[in-house]
């Protein structure tokens, strides 16, 4: 594990029963977070990314789905920790803010309700004490009047108000890492700004570490530290997200951030990547983006996938020149297609 590392993931594998039959979700993840870091991670829908922040937590159906590797927090394999442990765990010291916050509230319950059971269950607090530190939370990020507010039901609140929500009940018992799986999504460009503002400004304020999960290369830009690229259940590039964009190394990175609309270019017509990601049935021993890239040869064919995470200091010697340490990319084209 990484030096300062709060969250090590090594070769997560994790795999779903469906009708169809076996689907190989996740093939392989390694990834490293620092601490008091934000870390993005980007790809296509579908390509892993939600599935890897609900392996962190464990909230996969255990009677239809298979994990294997390690998930280490503070050096602990939350993976060899029963049910009862990993209740201690989500909420305490590892929270999430999911996509969709009208349907992860519960519209039985007013929000100051659900918030102080989270602050209840995991502080050992009566409810008084409960309701300071909600009505507190509410107005740190910014729902006013915190105790008219306390009192409303979900359907009662804006999008964006209901996102606020969900960042304060995550927020409630200080954890040491917060994933964001698109907080953003559905909300107007505004609010956007505003919640990404909050999540930085507590990801400061209580050296939170945050795993930010978007598609949005403009957003991992504004607010993240480090960037992972993710493809077909499968990381392909890690760098600190200047390097990134300055030196992408795999093809694929290459291509989503050459399809970021720029302004002034005079372009009539946005780059598009062709063909689409295959189909996770099967376990590839080769790059599952070999279909669509334009660089691929035999060797992305039939090369172990763990055989081609690649160093900078190894990538330099193949003249890639300007990539800083730290910097690791799954491509054996990666120096040639520069």
């Amino acid at each position: 594990m990484a030096e300062h590392s709060l969250l090590s993931i090594k070769d997560l594998r994790v795999d779903l029963m469906s009708i169809r039959g076996i689907v190989y979700a996740l093939d392989g993840v390694n990834l490293e977070l620092g601490e008091g870091l934000i870390h993005g991670l980007v790809g296509e829908s579908g390509c892993g990314k939600s599935m890897t922040a609900r392996s962190i937590l464990r909230l996969h159906d255990g009677k239809r789905s298979r994990m294997s590797g390690e998930i280490l927090f503070e050096g602990k394999n939350l993976l060899s920790l029963s049910e009862r442990e990993m209740q201690d765990v989500r909420g305490k010291q590892i929270s999430m803010i999911f996509q969709d916050p009208m349907n992860s509230l519960n519209p039985l319950y007013t929000i100051g309700e659900q918030i102080s059971e989270t602050v209840r269950r995991h502080e050992k607090c009566g409810k008084t004490a409960a309701k300071a530190r909600t009505l507190q939370l509410l107005g740190k990020v910014g729902i006013n009047p915190p105790d008219r507010r306390y009192r409303q039901y979900p359907f009662e609140l804006s999008g964006g108000l209901q996102q606020r929500v969900m960042i304060a009940m995550a927020s409630a018992c200080r954890p040491k890492l917060l994933i964001a799986d698109e907080p953003t999504t559905a909300l107007d460009v505004t609010i956007q700004a505003h919640v990404l503002e909050l999540i930085h400004s507590l990801s400061g304020e209580m050296g939170m570490s945050v795993l930010l999960i978007t598609h949005n290369f403009g957003i991992v830009a504004e607010v993240c530290d480090r960037v992972s690229v993710m493809y077909a259940g499968r990381i392909v590039e890690t760098a600190d997200t200047r390097d990134i964009f300055r030196h992408p190394a795999h093809p694929y990175t290459k291509a989503l951030i050459e399809s970021i609309p720029k302004a002034g270019t005079g372009e009539e017509y946005l780059p598009t990547i062709p063909g689409t990601p295959p189909e996770l049935f099967e376990r590839d021993p080769g790059c599952p983006y070999r279909d669509r890239c334009p660089r691929a040869g035999e060797a992305c064919k039939v090369r172990p996938m763990d055989e081609r995470i690649v160093t900078a200091k190894e990538l330099a010697t193949e003249q890639l020149q300007g990539i800083e340490a730290g910097h690791t990319v799954a491509c054996w084209q990666a120096a040639q297609a520069r």
